[in-house]
């Protein structure tokens, strides 16, 4: 390299991708102002054996807060008494789906925690994150610009020795303002553990919203398919979050 232009290298900074440009917006945003916001969630599952299929299903709701104290859900009364009578049901009849039950236990704390403050987490998504491919792709008839990503996940060699196949893909649409609209992933993987075989899969796609100095998630979907050991369970989950 000429000296003229060796200088000049050294001078200028390297252009950055697409990747890199995401990752500098999100670590503007850093939240802390208080949001209030209705959590809507609902699921679908269906567990299936050398018998029949069995398939429950349900919804519930909450106010959720955070603010500098920390993250605040308020469940109805009516909908933790729905619960209850769920339990009184199927200590009568176990075989009978408590499907409010279920629900309320798929609301995680952390994960509402970070729906209202986003960046972190998905910053350590893309952690292990490489570019397949850059272009422009219209998100929800919104200009975007779209990467598709390959993923490496970092997994404790006690789970990876039974794994024979793993495949992470992800793409993330990015919009005019470099803040993120939406994130999918898709996971496959199949192995085997004392001779017996089993494969499954989860897809996973999230929807953001800038609120202040947040990025909040407004739609979470997820699909989870299991099969091994003689049953298979195929599981969807939907939650939003509409900010009051």
């Amino acid at each position: 390299m000429r000296p003229a232009l060796l200088a000049l290298s050294l001078i200028l900074p390297l252009s950055a991708n697409g990747l890199d440009d995401l990752r500098t917006a999100l670590q503007k945003l850093p939240g802390g102002e208080p949001v209030k916001a209705m959590l809507e969630h609902s699921f679908w599952r269906q567990t299936m054996d050398d018998k029949k299929p069995v398939i429950s299903q349900g919804h519930v709701s909450a106010q959720i807060e955070e603010n500098g104290q920390g993250l605040k859900v308020t469940w109805a009364r009516p909908l933790l008494q729905q619960a209850v009578k769920e339990l009184v049901a199927q200590e009568r009849e176990p075989e009978r789906t408590a499907p409010t039950r279920m629900a309320l236990r798929n609301i995680d704390p952390l994960d509402t925690a970070e729906s209202l403050n986003h960046a972190e987490a998905l910053l350590r998504d893309l952690a292990q994150a490489q570019v397949q491919e850059e272009r422009t792709e219209p998100w929800q008839g919104r200009p975007a610009k779209l990467l598709v990503l390959k993923i490496t996940p970092r997994i404790p060699e006690s789970q990876r020795k039974y794994l024979k196949e793993l495949k992470v893909d992800a793409k993330v649409w990015i919009g005019s303002d470099g803040l993120p609209l939406a994130f999918s992933s898709s996971v496959a993987f199949k192995g085997s553990r004392m001779f017996i075989s089993f494969e499954g899969g989860n897809t996973q796609e999230r929807h953001f919203a800038r609120v202040g100095h947040r990025l909040v998630v407004t739609r979470a979907t997820t699909e989870d398919r299991n099969a091994g050991f003689g049953a298979s369970t195929q599981t969807k989950k939907t939650t939003t979050v509409t900010v009051l």
